[in-house]
Formats: C-alpha cells, sequence, structure tokens
C-alpha cells in the first residue's frame, strides 16, 4: 500500500510541475499575460487530478476479489463489460450416445487424453463441472434456431455456449460498463474543470487541452492501475478451494 501512496504522491509532483510550466508557457503565448497565482492554482488542479486518480484506484483496486481476477475499470481502450467463465472439465454426449472428456488446457482449448479437441459435429449433451466439485454439474442441451446451434443450462436460459467455443460462457456485466464509463468520462470532467477553473484558461481553449490531456492520461494509467493490482493480488491469501471462474486476458471494448 505504501508503494501506491508513493506513486501517487509523485503523480502529483509531477503534474503540478507539468501544469505549472504549461501555464505560463502557453498562456503567454495565447494571451496578453499568463494567470496570477500560479504557485498554488498548479498544485490545487493537481491534487483534483491526483484525488479523483486515487478514487479510480480505490474502485479498480476492490474489484479483485480473487488473485486470479483483472482489474474491472481501466482506461477506455481497456474495458470490458464481458466476464468469460471457463468450466476446467466437459462431459461431451455426443447424438449416438458416446461420451468423451475434455480438460481446459493453459491456451484455452479443451483436449482429452489422447490431445484431441472435441469433434465438430452436433453434440447432444454438454456436462460441465470445475476440478473436485464434479457433485456440482451444469448440464447444457443443445438448442437450434435460426440455423445456430448453442447449448444452454438447464433451469438458466440465461448461461448458454456458443458452437464452437464450448466450456466458456460470456456474460455481460451492466454495472461494470457504467461504473468504467462513469471513471474514464468522470476523469476528463476533472481535466477540464482544473484547467478551466483553477488554471484560467478560457472555456473553448480548456476543452482541447483538457481532451488531448486526457487521451495523454488513459494511455499513461494503465502502468499505475497495473502496479495497484498487483499489490492487492499480493495481499490476497492464495485461494484454499478451487476457482469458481477462469477469466480471459482483457479485452478492450472495441
Amino acid at each position: 500500500m505504501l508503494s501506491i501512496l508513493l506513486v501517487l504522491f509523485v503523480v502529483f509532483v509531477v503534474l503540478a510541475l507539468l501544469l505549472a510550466a504549461w501555464t505560463l508557457f502557453f498562456q503567454s503565448y495565447i494571451y496578453s499575460e499568463p494567470v496570477e497565482a500560479i504557485y498554488w492554482r498548479a498544485p490545487a488542479a493537481a491534487a483534483a487530478l491526483t484525488l479523483f486518480l486515487s478514487l479510480w484506484i480505490t474502485v479498480d483496486y476492490r474489484s479483485i476479489e480473487k488473485p486470479t481476477d483483472e482489474g474491472r475499470y481501466r482506461p477506455l481502450h481497456e474495458s470490458s463489460a464481458f466476464e468469460t467463465e471457463f468450466y476446467e472439465y466437459l462431459t461431451v454426449v455426443y447424438r449416438d450416445r458416446t461420451r468423451d472428456q475434455y480438460m481446459l488446457q493453459g491456451d484455452y482449448t479443451y483436449r482429452n487424453k489422447s490431445g484431441k479437441e472435441p469433434s465438430s459435429k452436433p453434440k447432444q449433451q454438454i456436462v460441465a463441472h470445475h476440478k473436485d466439485k464434479e457433485e456440482e454439474k451444469h448440464v447444457f442441451n443443445v438448442e437450434e434456431k435460426d440455423g445456430k446451434i448453442r447449448y444452454v443450462e438447464e433451469g438458466n436460459s440465461s448461461r448458454a455456449m456458443e458452437d464452437g467455443y464450448l466450456g466458456r460462457i460470456r456474460t455481460f456485466h451492466f454495472g461494470w460498463l457504467f461504473v468504467s464509463l462513469l471513471l474514464n468520462c468522470g476523469f476528463a470532467v476533472v481535466w477540464f474543470a482544473s484547467i478551466w477553473l483553477l488554471l484560467h484558461f478560457q472555456w473553448l481553449h480548456a476543452l482541447g487541452l483538457a481532451f488531448v490531456f486526457w487521451l495523454i492520461s488513459l494511455f499513461v494509467l494503465p502502468m499505475i492501475l497495473s502496479q495497484a493490482e498487483g499489490v492487492r493480488k499480493g495481499r490476497l491469501a492464495p485461494p484454499s478451494l478451487p476457482q469458481t471462474a477462469w477469466r480471459l486476458p482483457r479485452q478492450s471494448l472495441a
């Protein structure tokens, strides 16, 4: 935790110095004279940005509940409102009633003892479970609609496996999307307010500068968030029980 506070302090100092230097230089160029009392205005703007950044880090930090989790609230180009869950074992029941068991591999594919992946021919049923939890089976029955095949879980039609993507369930979380957009847009608003109200740029100039600085900061922010996420994972005890979900590496909304 001390390392995160140190990073935030460094961010504050760097922002204060950069904003002060940029304001004095650019306002001398586009206005008759730069704003007065830059000695407190720049640190105040830097403090506002650092405080919002602290909030963002805290929200992302708390989104990690297990060492295998990834932070949910990243910059726009790294955000995803989807969670992909992987079962560790699949028992595939084919049309001819033959069965075969497959296990999840490190490359997120399923292979049986012979190293073969599930056949592409239609399956009647998929039985999935996690390691050491075979009694908690999830049964997915074949469903054909408009020429497309998918496998819907018994008793929960909102969970389904797409044909060609056996073993994985992709779930959309509106709350993740809402919070992520709120943080990203809120950061842009803080940039604008700081440049307009504290550094006394004209609002149109402040809007353009805020957009540029916001975009730049979105590409710097992942390094800070990743460090905080690493601290969080290190503080969490190794799971004593098998994980209920495997997650894909972070994917962009694009």
